[in-house]
């Protein structure tokens, strides 16, 4: 059977109206741009006219002006217009003046190439007024002269009152001259206003259609002028068009008439025949669109589909044409059916859905539990390789409140008969650095049966103690390592929570880990105590053993504190650098005592000793991890920015930033104390040799920022030594004979 080809009568009403619009709308095209282009020739002839006319007048004004520079130079005073429009006239050799004949440009100035060319130019150089002057380089009486002139551009008015809008710039669009358009005054005005034009770029030519900055569109062609100048022809683009567009009318009008006719004919379509056929189809693709939406697995979904479908073939109104009415009818019943069988479905499902979404909660609880334990044993890992307990035990805190949703977390630590606040993550602002007794209170209690206490109301729990005023509830977990009691976690949270044993169990291994951090950073802070106590008795034999004082061992530890504070790192950083940098000296505990305290200068040789201290003090400090940043001051304190210090010669940022602040302090200190070869200089001696230089030390042996910093610090610096000072450090004390 042939199947026959079919069409819309609303499609080819559509192409009709298109087809008729499209051969309209190209004919107007078409027309517009013939008549664009006849006016824009018109345009362009006037402009040509005009510019031979400004050439003209421009060239007779120059033939003037040069006529009063002869007279100036020949010292010939005519007291006429042409020279006073004269302002600068200078003799001149290579590009120096020699001797001023007019204006005001001192003997001796250097003119710069630009301004010195063969030929009359504008350029930068204005008058009194802002006026743009044009300069020239000219032979007069065997002189070379320099000359500044003036044009009077007005002369162009009687010449400017065209059609189009002519307008003179310089090289860089600053409008020189401007004539009157009566087309759009408006643009002339805001051209004025504003000063400058468009300058076309490389590669354009002819009209070119642009953006003014009044937002209005218009065509504008710019040639080249003599000296440097440019002449630019601006049309605005809605006049021209409209221009073109008025020949058009009568077309138009037929337009108009026939598209009227064809629309009408359209309507009675629309209402007449389309009606009734757009009905039945519109229902078809509803009911296609709605059908295609059920799905198995979402019976809600579908039973509220079914229902919107049949409530649409109830609202639909009837048509003249029986046989869609009992299709309608027959489609109606058969939906009614489906939407009962689907209301039974629905509540099957619906039991289903609620059994699959508890497996999913416990599935899901199962997965946390896995990725909190697993990134704890990424923060171990982590820990093991960089030892940063403070840093480990943050994250820590920090994931756990993230998967637990908590309202905040903390540890505090069991010090004697308190507990003091390690670290925390949440409550809102945060907490403040506290201690509490361990008497009466719900953590030692957690410590005491060694499990965890979960306290769902704190209000109403007599030993609860908590930490911020939005905790409702809240979980106690102790802290051991080895059976010793380190502490207790806390997690809070900022709404009611009943009991969880699945969570209980989740953290249990977490807090296991934390406990060994918290017994890690206790050991750390007990060691690092008896490491100051090592550091004050090694600096005071190194004050024995050599003329340094202690006084100033202890200053350069207040200095670097200081220094690393105003350069940005942490507290930490801080005290670590007042406690290290008193060891910095600590090698020279291997340098024969002769060396140390010889008043005159030192041999190469004994030089030579001298300088493998730095090395003598890492190898006393030894290995350890957290020593590092001791042996960097040790090896680094006589390293130099610009890499000519010693031991390895290190330059800029390879030397370590705690020795680029030791340096400064070791040194600084070194220029105020007396020495057994040298008197005690005062603050203001010092700080002369380290930011000018005397020879020996330099500013560019210091990295320039920490010199920056010192230098605005210095005034500190001084206290500090004034504060920190013995005899010796006096300015009349004098060291006592060898």
């Amino acid at each position: 059977m042939t199947r026959r080809t079919s069409f819309s009568l609303g499609a080819l009403f559509s192409l009709v109206i298109v087809s008729f619009l499209t051969i309209f709308l190209v004919q107007s095209g078409i027309g517009i741009y013939l008549r664009l282009r006849s006016e824009l020739a018109g345009i362009q002839q006037k402009g040509e006219y005009f510019m031979q006319t400004a050439d003209l007048l421009l060239k007779k004004q120059i033939e003037r002006r040069e006529h009063g520079l002869k007279a100036i130079v020949g010292g010939v005073s005519e007291a006429c217009d042409d020279e006073r429009d004269v302002l600068l006239a200078a003799i001149i050799d290579g590009n120096r003046i020699t001797h001023v004949l007019k204006g005001w440009l001192p003997v001796g100035m250097v003119l710069p190439d630009q301004l010195l060319t063969d030929d009359w130019a504008v350029g930068d150089l204005v008058d009194v007024y802002g006026r743009n002057l044009f300069t020239c380089v000219r032979r007069v009486m065997g002189l070379k002269v320099f000359a500044a002139i003036r044009l009077d551009l007005n002369e162009l008015d009687a010449y400017g009152d065209h059609s189009l809008l002519p307008v003179i710039s310089d090289g860089l669009g600053k409008i020189l001259w401007m004539g009157t358009s009566p087309v759009s005054p408006e643009l002339s005005s805001h051209l004025s206003a504003r000063g400058f034009i468009y300058q076309k770029r490389a590669g354009e030519e002819g009209w070119l259609n642009v953006l003014s900055h009044q937002g209005t569109r218009v065509m504008l062609r710019q040639e080249p002028l003599r000296y440097g100048l440019t002449f630019t022809a601006v049309y605005p683009l809605y006049p021209l068009l409209l221009s073109a567009a008025s020949s058009l009318g009568v077309a138009g009008v037929m337009f108009v008439t026939a598209l009227a006719i064809i629309l009408l004919l359209w309507l009675v379509w629309q209402k007449g025949v389309l009606g009734s056929i757009s009905q039945i189809a519109g229902l078809a693709d509803e009911m296609s669109s709605r059908l295609s939406q059920i799905d198995a697995r979402d019976p809600l979904r579908g039973a509220e589909v079914l229902f919107s479908v049949t409530r649409h073939f109830t609202e639909l109104k009837t048509t003249f044409v029986k046989e869609t009415n009992h299709l309608i009818r027959d489609l109606r019943g058969l939906f009614e059916v489906m939407l009962r069988q689907q209301e039974e479905l629905t509540a099957f499902n619906q039991e289903t859905e609620a059994m699959n979404q508890e497996l999913e909660q416990v599935n899901n609880r199962l997965r946390n539990r896995e990725g909190l334990w697993e990134r704890t044993l990424d923060f171990s890992r982590a820990f093991a390789r960089s030892q940063d307990v403070n840093t480990a035990i943050s994250s820590t805190l920090d994931t756990i409140m993230g998967d637990l949703n908590a309202f905040g977390i903390l540890i505090s630590s069991v010090e004697a008969d308190r507990f003091r606040l390690v670290a925390w993550s949440g409550y809102a602002e945060g907490l403040t650095q506290f201690t509490i007794e361990k008497t009466g209170i719900a953590a030692t209690d957690a410590i005491s049966s060694r499990s965890p206490i979960w306290i769902e109301d704190v209000r109403a729990h007599p030993t609860a103690y908590p930490v911020h005023p939005m905790v409702r509830s809240e979980l106690l977990i102790p802290l051991f390592q080895a059976g010793e009691e380190e502490g207790v976690l806390e997690i809070a949270f900022d709404r009611p929570m009943r009991k969880d044993p699945f969570l209980i169990e989740t953290l249990i291994p977490v807090a296991s880990f934390l406990g060994g951090l918290v017994h890690g950073e206790k050991m750390r802070r007990e060691v690092k105590a008896s490491y100051a106590y090592l550091a004050e008795k090694l600096q005071f034999v190194t004050g024995l053993y050599h003329d340094e004082t202690e006084a100033h061992i202890a200053r350069i530890g207040k200095y670097c504190s200081l220094l690393a504070k105003e350069i940005g790192r942490d507290n930490m950083e801080q005290e670590d650098i007042e406690l290290f940098a008193r060891l910095h000296d600590i090698g020279k505990l291997r340098i024969p005592y002769g060396i140390l305290i010889k008043p005159g200068p030192l041999t190469p040789g004994e030089f030579e000793q001298i300088k493998l201290h730095p090395r003598w003090g890492a190898e006393i400090l030894g290995d350890a991890g957290w020593l590092r940043m001791a042996r960097n001051i040790c090896m680094t304190h006589h390293e130099k920015w610009d890499g000519s210090g010693y031991p390895l010669g290190l330059r800029g940022e390879e030397i370590p930033w705690e020795g680029r602040v030791a340096t400064i302090a070791d040194i600084y200190d070194a220029l105020r104390s007396s020495r057994s070869y040298k008197p005690s200089l005062s603050h203001r001696e010092a700080m002369h040799i380290m930011l000018v230089g005397d020879g020996r030390v330099q500013p560019e042996h210091f990295d320039p920022f920490v010199l920056t910093t010192f230098e605005r610090i210095s005034d500190q610096f001084a206290e500090i030594f004034a504060a920190n000072s013995d005899e010796r450090d006096t300015l009349d004390y004098v060291p006592p004979p060898m």
